[in-house]
């Protein structure tokens, strides 16, 4: 099993104007599908993998919720297959194991905004996209 290096120059990234983020990916791996119609973000797919979804986008804070909330709710609702879990001021983090998949979120709240990044991919597909992830998400500013 050889693991390879994505080169630098093959990150390419996305701004969203309505929601005010940017956030890097790379662009040999996953395809952006066209942007949203209300124009809060993204999906990219893998090109030939559909089990490999990339997601952000970003949301006005409707419910007056807390972050804390979102992360609580987002604990909940991948219950044991939860691997990893930080919250700070202003982000929170939470990646999960469920069904064979690894599901990672990173949802930033700014004034009444919150802007999320999720990945979800095949558990052996790790090799290549835990590095990958870890990457995307320090890109990612909001």
């Amino acid at each position: 099993q050889t693991a390879f290096a994505i080169p630098q120059s093959n990150y390419k990234t996305y701004t969203n104007a309505r929601f005010k983020y940017s956030i890097s990916y790379p662009a040999d791996l996953l395809i952006p599908q066209g942007e949203a119609e209300n124009g809060d973000g993204r999906v990219f797919k893998e090109k030939g993998n559909s089990s490999v979804e990339m997601r952000v986008y970003g949301s006005y804070n409707a419910l007056n919720e807390t972050l804390r909330n979102r992360y609580e709710k987002l604990a909940r609702e991948w219950g044991k297959g939860v691997t990893y879990k930080v919250i700070r001021q202003d982000w929170f983090v939470v990646s999960a194991m469920v069904n064979g998949k690894i599901h990672y979120q990173k949802t930033i709240l700014r004034r009444d905004t919150f802007k999320t990044f999720e990945i979800e991919y095949d558990a052996v597909r790790g090799s290549i996209y835990n590095d990958v992830t870890d990457r995307i998400a320090k890109s990612f500013k909001g």
